[in-house]
């Protein structure tokens, strides 16, 4: 079965139209400002002002219509049969069935435009072949964006038919150009697969702690649990992190999961109690800002895949059918027409990244620099000269350290911090661990870095006692079982940062397997283990 269909929550999207035809440069036989004088006299003339229109069947749907008018904030010119500072800018909106609804601006567009006060102001037609036209700022929810154009042309066509008013139907035929600054796309699904993304470990979490290292990333993660868990959870995030998570992405903007208003008024059978996982494009967060009007398919495109790896990424089944998502008015849980690519999960390669880096570092540490990075580890980040005083150096001597850890730790304007959450919960859990030495971790570090160096000739199973600190010692006589001591403390909480004990206990049998020996000798090997802050002696078969 293929994946599932995501659904268009809300967009913000720019259309133009005038004397040029839309995909090629043929002109056509009107003003460019012709559609924004019809629509003037419509409404001023006609309507008085203002026009409403209910029960109006489009296109199969029924939807209520709307048309009024506000000042644009455009100066007349000195021909424009207008007594007044400002031309007026048009509104109609439409309101569809359930949730769809669409708010179209319609505002004059014309060479040298100029505010009331002299000042000029930009004209979007510039790059293209039209000298004047109107632009229309169209601001949908629930509504796809190729059903934009052809909704607007039926709502004009509709409030001038009521008013008796004949209008040239090419004025609004197509848009001959355009662009969009922002599209989101959704799935729903149940609360319960919904942890896997905003729980302590889930892939929000992760992708901030992660991301955060990046060069050339900005973004934050903001989450709102006081009227219930998972009211309202977003990572906003720029071009660079979106390819860091897929080398073909470029598009910035959020990661959101999200409850309605008041989220307890619902009961588990409503929709609306279960929450909304959205991808967003937002052309303020993308370094080529907004994208054309004729790319909007692939903006369309490279949300979905983003949405459905996300889900991949943490776990939750992307398949259509089953009890993972929740159909709604508009969001139907269905199958896709045509799917799109579900892609590989980055976050194993940067995690891999940053511990690298911190194993390195780690090994190269002086004592003095053991003590500040505990005291920055367990406190989150202070300034330069309250972390001299809390370990008793000088200032430059937190500055040299700052130096030799670069990549790791950072100063921003005297505030010295870990360069991302990630690292400073990894050497954290490191200082809470039942050693509480950092000394034994840099020991770790050393011997994994030398087996990087030489793993052609070390074994699988010497490379897993380096990475954990584990020691191995063989029986002495028959009839004694092995004894594994392992120096990390481990977990049994995937809601934790420490590595999980049946992951780390399959990892040494299938690196014992690999060296060629007999898993069963190391099943029955006793393992010395701390997990989650007691102390165990139990054989390796009861630990995967």
């Amino acid at each position: 079965m293929t994946h599932v269909a995501p659904h268009i929550h809300e967009a913000d999207a720019w259309l133009y139209y005038g004397p040029v035809a839309a995909g090629n440069s043929e002109a056509v036989d009107y003003d460019g400002l012709d559609p924004y004088w019809a629509l003037a006299d419509l409404l001023i003339n006609e309507c008085d002002g203002y026009a409403e229109l209910s029960d109006v069947v489009i296109d199969g749907e029924v939807c209520d219509l709307r048309l009024n008018y506000s000042t644009s904030g455009i100066a007349p010119r000195p021909t424009d049969p207008v007594d007044s500072d400002t031309l007026y800018e048009f509104d109609i909106h439409v309101d569809g069935e359930g949730e769809r609804k669409c708010n179209f601006n319609v505002s004059p567009r014309f060479p040298s435009m100029r505010k009331p006060d002299g000042e000029e102001l930009t004209f979007p037609f510039n790059h293209t072949d039209a000298d004047a036209g109107v632009s229309v700022h169209a601001q949908p929810s629930n509504i796809d964006l190729d059903e934009l154009p052809g909704l607007l042309a039926r709502a004009i066509f509709e409030l001038a038919d009521d008013a008796g008013v004949g209008l040239y139907h090419g004025y609004f035929d197509a848009p001959f150009d355009g662009h969009v600054t922002a599209v989101e796309r959704y799935v729903r699904l149940t609360r319960s697969m919904n942890e896997k993304l905003i729980g302590t470990g889930g892939v929000l979490d992760r992708l901030t702690m992660l991301l955060s290292d990046a060069t050339g990333t900005a973004g934050e993660y903001k989450w709102d649990n006081e009227e219930e868990r998972g009211h309202h959870h977003i990572l906003k995030h720029g071009s660079v992190s979106a390819e860091e998570l897929v080398p073909q992405h470029r598009l910035g903007g959020n990661i959101k999961s999200y409850l309605p208003e008041n989220p307890e008024n619902f009961t588990p059978d409503d929709p609306l109690y279960h929450p909304k996982l959205g991808v967003k494009f937002v052309a303020g967060r993308t370094s080529t800002g907004s994208v054309s009007w004729a790319d909007r398919h692939d903006v369309i495109q490279e949300l979905d895949e983003r949405l459905l790896s996300l889900l991949s990424w943490a776990g939750v089944p992307t398949e259509a059918g089953g009890t993972t998502f929740v159909a709604d008015d508009h969001f139907e849980a269905a199958p896709a027409e045509s799917s799109v690519p579900i892609h590989e999960d980055p976050l194993p390669r940067l995690e891999t990244q940053q511990e690298h880096l911190l194993l390195t570092v780690l090994r190269d540490m002086t004592p003095t620099d053991q003590s500040m990075t505990e005291t920055l580890a367990t406190d989150g980040g202070m300034h330069a000269e309250q972390l001299a005083d809390a370990t008793d150096t000088s200032l430059s001597t937190v500055y040299r350290m700052l130096q030799r850890l670069e990549g790791v730790v950072t100063s921003d304007n005297g505030h010295v911090r870990f360069v991302s959450e990630k690292l400073r919960q990894e050497v954290r859990g490191l200082v809470e661990s039942v050693e509480h030495a950092i000394d034994s971790a840099a020991d770790r570090a050393a011997r994994i870095v030398d087996m990087d160096v030489r793993q052609s000739s070390s074994s699988a199973f010497d490379r897993w006692l380096a990475k954990y600190g584990a020691e191995f010692e063989a029986p002495n006589h028959e009839g004694q079982r092995p004894v594994v001591r392992i120096d990390t403390v481990l977990s049994e909480l995937k809601s934790t940062n420490q590595p999980l004990v049946g992951d780390v206990i399959g990892e040494m049998i299938r690196a014992w397997k690999t060296d060629g020996r007999d898993p069963a000798t190391l099943l029955d090997a006793v393992v010395e283990v701390a997990i989650d802050g007691t102390q165990y002696t139990r054989p390796a078969r009861t630990l995967r």
